[in-house]
Formats: structure tokens, sequence, C-alpha cells
């Protein structure tokens, strides 16, 4: 049985998300504006804000009065999964785009959609971060179909992936996409799995079905090899 949230944590998380705007990112929230978005009191809002400030939570300017994110959810940020990836797929990424001579991507999921973390461009570089949720399907790409090939058969179905499609990829371990979604576009993924097993990530590269077609084997592979080193640099668990 799910518990429900308590009301305090649910108030605290709604302020959080407030200062987590892009509106609070620009320079930060006052208490009659936090208390305007979050439907509250703002007397409610200071004490709230107050309690977080003294765990580190939140952080108030001493100059504008207006409240940010504090220094304790950076340094939590910093340690997820998904920072480490960053971390370390860069080189990983930059080798594969220079491989394969098209652009890579490291991916994970959030919710039933694809969002990329990293990207190396194939002219070179070093891998830069980067957060976009993609609007299509993820069944219907070949990052999608990775990142949702292990998980249960609820999530697959809420992202109407087609079970057979998806076995298809877990024997593979890697898969490839040429044209399903838009006839224009081809890609290949593998996936990158930390130190439980599991997978936690995506490599992928994509472009033109044209260009790529006559290569999406090779590439598949090339992806494939990249996800699989990049693997193996992750199943230390981190100190």
């Amino acid at each position: 049985m799910t518990r429900p949230r308590s009301a305090g944590l649910r108030r605290d998380t709604d302020l959080l998300d407030a200062l987590a705007s892009p509106e609070a990112l620009a320079g930060g929230l006052g208490v009659a504006r936090l208390a305007a978005l979050t439907g509250r009191q703002p007397s409610q809002v200071s004490r709230a804000l107050a309690a977080l400030e003294a765990e580190g939570l939140v952080e108030r300017d001493t100059g504008s009065r207006r409240f940010g994110l504090g220094w304790r959810l950076y340094a939590l940020a910093a340690r997820t999964t998904e920072a480490r990836l960053v971390n370390v797929a860069g080189p990983a990424l930059v080798s594969l785009a220079v491989r394969t001579g098209e652009n890579a991507s490291l991916c994970r999921l959030h919710g039933t959609r694809v969002a990329t973390v990293l990207t190396a461009e194939a002219g070179g570089g070093p891998a830069r971060p980067r957060f976009d949720v993609d609007d299509i399907p993820a069944a219907t790409t070949s990052t999608g179909r990775v990142l949702l090939c292990e998980r249960d058969p609820a999530a697959a179905r809420a992202a109407a992936a087609d079970p057979a499609v998806l076995e298809r990829v877990r024997a593979a371990g890697h898969a490839v996409v040429d044209g399903e979604f838009d006839p224009g576009l081809a890609g290949a993924a593998a996936p990158v799995r930390g130190f439980h097993g599991g997978i936690v990530a995506a490599l992928t590269v994509s472009g033109p079905a044209a260009r790529l077609r006559p290569h999406l084997a090779a590439h598949a592979a090339a992806t494939a090899a990249a996800a699989t080193d990049l693997s193996a640099r992750l199943s230390a668990r981190p100190s």
C-alpha cells in the first residue's frame, strides 16, 4: 500500500518546486510571491522557509531578502546517479561521436519520455551537459526502447511499448530504429548499466536516415561497445 505524503512534507515540497522554477532561478523569490504561488499565507511560508533555511535546503540573499535553493540540495544533486553519469560519460560520448561521425547523446528516462542529459558533436570538442525532454513517445525511438526494455510491464504499458519489440531489444543488447516514427530519421542505442547491474541510461547516435542507413549496423555495434565500456567505469560503487 502506498503511503500518503504528510501535509507538511507536501507543503515544503511545493516551496522547493517554486524555488526551482525559471522565475526563481533568475533572482530568487520573496515570501509574498512564494505565498501567491503556493496558495498559502505569508506567515506560514515565512515559518516554513526559516525551517528549510536552518537545514541548508533554502538560502536567503541578505541584500534582496529573496530566497533560492540551498547548498544542501545542490550537494545532494551532485551525488545523484545522473550527475555521476554526466561526470563519467563525457570521454565515452566524445569517442563514440568521433568513431561514428554522428552526434552522440547520453539519455535517461523521465516518466514516459526520453531526456537527453549530455551530448557530443560529430565535429569534435568536449561533451556538453544538456537537459532536453523529447516530445515523441519513448517507445518509438531506439533510445526509449533500450531504456524501457527491462522496466516492469506496467511501465512499458504506460509508455505504449510493444512487449515483443522490447524482448528483441533485450536479446540483442541494443536497439535500432530506421524511419519508424519519422521516415527521415534513424538511430541506434545501447544500455548503460550502473553498479547494481540495472539500466541507468542509454548511449545513442542518430541522424538523417539516408546518411545513417548504410552504416546503421556498424553504428549499433560501436554504440554497444561504448555503452559496455561506460558501464564498466560505472560498475565501481561511488566513494
